[in-house]
């Protein structure tokens, strides 16, 4: 075997980057790792193309080269039309990981069994990831778009993900191996239907494609050292990231690895096995990550690759696993790559035979390499295809990680080729044919194949892209409401994911023929579970069998639309009707042509025949026959005034490829009376992640954990302060804010004592953030929050309970304002000044001012459709109320008020302001107290703060509250509000007073007065949120307290409330008891709970997961 060839210039390296020349030699002299052999002189190949294809790039100025950056922006336009007009091809994209995303960004969304923290086979981190990624469009100056650019942004940035993969593959192929290899490569991948779709598809197969492309570039690029580790966290930490079996393919890559560190001296295997250990502890840097976040999601410890490749591999063989969702026969891939990648799948199967023929029996070599490095690059594509060849269960997308491969492979057979095409060795009989011939040939046959790839692409759009367009009218201003239910039968599985529905409006599910699992929705119990708390709350009826969970369904009367299709070809069935001839009662709304597969011949159901007059209509059925599907979005009668619209094209209309298929609009939907928007459960709080992960980073810590672990933990902590930054503001907060800590367990406040003597306040400069809008907020549909805040005993603790306040939480308001303005109101009218009082003093009177200031301020922002700001103060909608809030005016509709009552006028809560005297005390100057039950704003004003828990008897503030709250009052900053929660037990049904414990203008009030154990009917419960906060101008600190009033025997109704608030009430000392009134109702109210708690443990409620269903305060 001849020597390698001398080096071009002293430091060239000709066999590996690591290894020199002489190396090389001695290696080939003992025959231990052969060096491509070199061709006879005369036997030398001369190229189509003018220069040399075996020089590499740097020794060559090549025409074709491109830049880099311009193969990436060819690639992204690609992409981007791809993002922008390719259907989803495969259900699992939307439900297994779109909706997720969904329920992350807005706060609802359908979730699979995959999810269930039971089974844990997704991954809650590669969700996050795109999550953020939707965030990022924040940064783009275009506001007012609807919900569904949030789809198409992350489609438009997963191409540009995909663009910047396949790129950088291009260019170390053109630099490492040969320029022409490269730009074929670069044409198979622009052309190929299969990366058109595969390329913005959102799933982990197609995230393990962008890495395999990372990982092989890595891999291929010796210069400079080689780059095991960072290949093997693309392709490792890609696999665990996105999909595990993915991880197969690095085995070729390292396979070559260790041969050259087997076959050259100890130095070479040493830095082997450290390059080995380097890339195995960033790959596990990945993988701790994703468990950190996978285990904050699913409260587990769950390694959710591992459990992947369990279900997959081991449960498969106790009759679970992915055979149960179908099998394939062995030529599904062969025929799925055929129609994706074409003529390119043909060549990258025969790459491997060519390599060899043309190295081996041509002895023409490729490129200066060891000519191992192209079995070893040629392999992961037969590797990966063998390996899904046997698996019974397949599935298009399974492939997608090899398709860089694939068209590395088509790249190579494709340039060995046309290197015999372009030869003008006089033996060969391919010489012997006109070389224009010879390129007329080549260039045909490329032509062929891009015309076929753009063919078979555009058949996909126009015959199957119905589903992205059909719900476009629905976003038309007033078509619909929160609330509207749009439901899928047969039809469920091509539901393009809730980002195409306007906000508020729900996907739901009826009957049909199919009877396997179909997914819930995520849980948004409104219970303040903290962060996501879907993610963790186990759902019912899951299972990894695919048995039917009939709760998934909804019924057809609570459907506002519906999305159906009709196939000539197909008989209605009762579980399968024909909505879209029920014209009594579904209206059309839009049309969208689909294809009817099983109606149209081979060549329409490959790619695109045109409707076009000369085709003719009677070709032979398995080329172009007819078939019309009608799959329709439609609306139910009832309120719409808009008249109906004509159908304008013939229901069959018989043409060439296929029917032409319609989605019909109308302007009509059903309207169903008690149809309400639900909570939901929204991004919100990412400050609780951050010290979630700060607290994960002190305890690696205390472990004293390697170096890569702590790492690890910075890492997470910025990861997760990017995505606060980037954000927030940009998604809907939640209806319920973030999950609290327990008001009932010690609160520590750590606050700087203020540099300043008593009773001086120096003014802040300190503004309040602006309010994000309360989402799909309405006066008539908005529920209250459900505030529960008690707890088992048998302890009751008694402490301040205060817990930081997000500002969008700051004013609660709900569809019981009618109620409470209207109460208000006849209070104002019947007690005037009772019910409030403003100091006369400049401090006090200004600081009632800046109450008014701060809500005309924050109302009008957060909840838009009932506040208007105004120049001089703002107009409330609802109530036809203006407000004037200058000093000197501060009027309603004209009339002169005081701050104080004007300030009542505008909120649920009661209001009081207090101020700090010169003997550091808080007194209470300034108030609205009309709705508090059971005191009254008369008996405390001008009090100091001991003096008004003194005078209430409120147990254990002397022992236990007055040190930490006058510290609290006196530290309290204009940036830090708090909230608090607590409850009460009345026995009569006035929200504004509790006439049971005596008239209201009597002497003092005492539960003395009440009659004993009244009917269950009479007990109420009732609830106060309170807030504290300090206005920087005046440095009163204003105290919230907003109601929340219900009958005992309506929240009795919800799981575990009866037996926790049984608890709960029988935890109270003697102190408690007393000041809470138990005497008066604990026999008839403690028999009824323990009832309804029997009741319900008896109904099948499992008390081992009320943790999961609920979080305190809620």
């Amino acid at each position: 075997m001849p020597s390698p060839p001398p080096p071009s210039r002293p430091a060239r390296r000709q066999f590996m980057t690591t290894m020199t020349a002489s190396k090389a030699a001695k290696l080939q002299n003992n025959k231990a790792l052969p060096v491509t052999p070199t061709a006879p002189a005369e036997a030398r190949p001369v190229h189509m193309f003018p220069a040399d294809l075996t020089k590499p790039l740097d020794a060559i100025a090549d025409p074709i080269y491109l830049n880099p950056l311009i193969t990436f922006y060819i690639l992204a336009a690609a992409h981007a039309l791809a993002a922008l007009y390719f259907p989803i091809q495969d259900c699992d994209e939307v439900y297994n990981y779109y909706e997720p995303t969904h329920y992350l960004t807005d706060g609802y969304g359908k979730q699979t069994w995959e999810y269930s923290p039971d089974y844990a086979i997704r991954s809650w981190a590669y969700v996050t990831l795109h999550a953020f990624v939707i965030g990022l469009r924040r940064v783009i100056p275009i506001w007012g778009l609807p919900k569904v650019w949030k789809f198409y942004f992350l489609r438009i940035m997963l191409g540009a993900v995909c663009a910047a993969s396949e790129a950088r593959l291009y260019t170390k192929i053109s630099r490492t191996l040969n320029p022409r290899l490269g730009m074929l490569f670069f044409l198979i991948m622009l052309t190929s239907p299969g990366m058109f779709h595969a390329s913005v598809s959102f799933l982990p197969s197609t995230f393990s494609m962008y890495t395999t492309a990372l990982g092989m570039a890595a891999f291929m690029d010796w210069r400079g050292g080689m780059r095991t580790a960072q290949g093997m966290m693309c392709m490792i930490g890609g696999a665990f990231l996105g999909w595990p079996f993915a991880a197969a393919l690095i085995a070729p890559f390292m396979l070559e690895e260790f041969v050259l560190a087997y076959f050259t001296d100890k130095e070479e295997f040493i830095s082997f096995c450290y390059r080995i250990l380097d890339g195995s502890v960033r790959s596990t840097i990945v993988l701790v990550l994703q468990f950190c976040l996978d285990a904050f999601f699913y409260r587990k410890v769950a390694i959710v690759p591992f459990n992947i490749v369990w279900y997959n591999v081991i449960a498969a063989r106790e009759g679970k696993g992915p055979d149960i969702y179908g099998t394939e026969p062995w030529h599904f891939y062969i025929r799925n790559l055929l129609l994706n990648f074409n003529i390119w799948f043909v060549i990258a199967v025969a790459a491997m035979p060519l390599y060899f023929v043309h190295t081996f029996v041509l002895r023409q070599p490729i490129f200066k390499q060891s000519y191992l490095r192209g079995v070893f690059f040629l392999t992961p594509f037969y590797l990966w295809l063998a390996i899904f060849t046997l698996q019974p269960h397949k599935e298009e997308r399974f492939m997608y990680p090899i398709y860089p491969a694939l068209g590395f492979n088509a790249a190579m057979g494709s340039h060995i080729l046309l290197s015999w095409l372009g030869t003008s060795n006089p033996r060969s009989l391919i010489a012997m044919i006109p070389a224009k011939l010879r390129l007329l040939f080549a260039s045909l046959c490329f032509i062929a194949a891009v015309d076929f790839g753009a063919w078979r692409t555009l058949g996909m759009v126009t015959a199957y892209n119905a589903p992205l367009s059909v719900y476009k009218p629905l976003r038309l201003p007033g078509l619909t409401r929160p609330g509207d239910n749009v439901c899928l039968g047969k039809e469920w599985y091509r539901f393009p994911s809730s980002f195409h529905l306007p906000e508020g409006v729900r996907a739901k599910f009826v009957k049909s023929e199919f009877s396997g699992l179909l997914p819930g929705d995520f849980s948004q119990a409104n219970q303040g579970f903290g962060l996501y708390p879907g993610a963790w709350l186990t759902p019912t009826g899951m299972n990894d069998e695919n048995r039917e969970d009939p709760s998934k369904y909804t019924q057809l009367s609570h459907c506002s639309f519906m999305v159906d299709s009709s196939f000539p070809s197909s008989e209605p069935s009762p579980l399968e009707p024909d909505y879209i001839s029920q014209t009594d009662t579904w209206e059309k709304l839009t049309c969208e042509p689909f294809l009817d597969a099983s109606k149209t011949g081979t060549i329409g159901r490959i790619g695109w025949v045109p409707d076009w007059d000369f085709i003719p209509s009677n070709v032979p059925f398995w080329m172009f026959s007819p078939g019309l599907i009608r799959w329709s979005l439609w609306g139910s009668e009832g309120l719409s005034s808009r008249p109906r619209t004509s159908r304008t094209k013939n229901t069959y209309n018989y043409h060439a490829a296929y029917y032409q298929f319609e989605f019909c609009l109308h302007p009509y939907r059903r309207r169903l009376a008690n149809l309400t928007s639900d909570s939901a459960i929204t991004m919100r709080d990412l400050q609780a992640l951050l010290q979630d992960s700060i607290s994960n980073i002190q305890n690696i810590s205390n472990l004293q954990q390697a170096k890569p672990v702590i790492y690890l933990g910075l890492a997470l902590v910025a990861f997760v302060y990017l995505i606060q930054r980037a954000v927030a503001g940009s998604k809907h907060e939640s209806r319920l804010p973030s999950r609290s800590p327990d008001p009932e367990k010690p609160t520590i406040t750590k606050l700087k004592v203020p540099e300043r003597p008593p009773g001086v306040w120096i003014p802040s400069d300190f503004k309040r953030p602006t309010a994000a809008a309360y989402p799909d907020w309405s006066v008539e549909t908005t529920k209250p929050l459900p505030y529960r805040p008690f707890r088992y005993g048998p302890k009751y603790n008694i402490t301040m309970g205060l817990r930081t306040m997000n500002w969008d939480e700051w004013i609660e308001l709900d569809n019981h304002y009618p109620r409470f303005h209207a109460d208000k109101k006849r209070r104002i009218e019947e007690r005037g000044s009772k019910c409030f009082h403003t100091d006369p003093s400049p401090q006090v009177f200004d600081g009632a001012v800046e109450l008014l200031e701060e809500l005309c301020g924050y109302l009008p922002e957060r909840y838009p459709s009932m506040f208007r700001k105004t120049e001089h103060g703002m107009i409330n909608l609802f109530a036809n109320e203006i407000f004037d809030i200058r000093k000197d005016v501060l009027t309603m509709n004209g009339n002169r008020e005081d701050p104080m009552q004007m300030a009542a006028r505008m909120v649920q809560d009661d209001l009081a302001i207090m101020f700090e005297k010169e003997d550091g005390q808080m007194y209470l100057l300034a108030g609205a107290v009309l709705l508090a039950g059971f005191w009254r704003l008369q008996d405390k004003l001008g009090m100091s703060l001991d003096e008004i828990h003194y005078s209430g008897d409120v147990p254990g503030y002397h022992d236990k509250l007055r040190k930490g709250m006058n510290n609290f009052f006196r530290r309290i900053k204009p940036e830090a509000p708090v909230k608090r929660n607590n409850y009460f037990l009345q026995v009569d049904e006035d929200l504004a007073w509790s006439y049971s414990i005596g008239p209201e203008d009597a002497g003092e009030p005492s539960w003395d007065t009440a009659a004993t154990n009244r009917a269950i009917e009479h007990h109420y419960f009732r609830s106060e949120c309170q807030s504290l906060r300090r206005l920087p101008r005046s440095g009163g600190v204003l105290f919230t307290i907003r109601t929340y009033f219900h009958p005992i025997t309506d929240i009795a109704q919800e799981d575990y409330v009866p037996g926790r608030l049984a608890s709960s009430i029988r935890s109270w000392g003697d102190d408690v008891s007393k000041y809470k009134g138990k005497a008066k109702y604990g026999d008839v109210l403690l028999n009824y709970l323990d009832k309804k708690h029997e009741e319900q443990i008896a109904n099948g409620l499992d008390l081992s997961r009320e943790d999961e269903c609920r979080a305190y305060p809620y």
